[in-house]
């Protein structure tokens, strides 16, 4: 009886491990979005997703405040938390991976990275034209 507790409680505890977590603003603490207006840059970054991942999601949804939304939304990698740099992803024809953001009220866009060959990620969308906007992200590592 003692091992089958043992058991399900082991089973509770791993299955929490593959939580989703949302990526933060790194300019005011706290905050869960990003505003870009006009031809700014809004970024968002991950906490430290650390050891052997097989698969990290990083899931991003943009949403028009007024103008016409447009703009490059890119995904960076870094090591130290500070460096960052364009991620190369294989699965993508033009090597780096990028989203053009559109005219319409919502949109969703996903990366999707093999294995964890970083220890922070950072969404990051420059506007263009005349708009202001805001976007979220979440990412899920496991």
């Amino acid at each position: 009886m003692n091992k089958l507790f043992m058991l399900l409680a082991l089973i509770l505890v791993g299955s929490g491990v593959f939580a989703q977590t949302t990526m933060k603003s790194l300019g005011a603490t706290g905050i869960d979005s990003a505003i870009v207006t006009n031809t700014g840059t809004g970024t968002l970054t991950s906490p430290i997703v650390s050891g052997a991942r097989s698969s990290t999601v990083i899931s991003v949804v943009l949403t028009k405040t007024s103008g016409t939304v447009a703009g490059t939304l890119s995904l960076l990698g870094s090591v130290d938390g500070t460096n960052f740099k364009a991620i190369l992803l294989p699965q993508v024809a033009t090597a780096v991976n990028t989203y053009t953001a559109t005219d319409v009220a919502t949109q969703v866009f996903m990366f999707s990275i093999e294995k964890n060959p970083y220890n922070y990620y950072r969404a990051s969308w420059t506007g263009a034209g005349t708009m202001a906007a805001y976007f979220k992200a979440k990412i899920l590592s496991r």
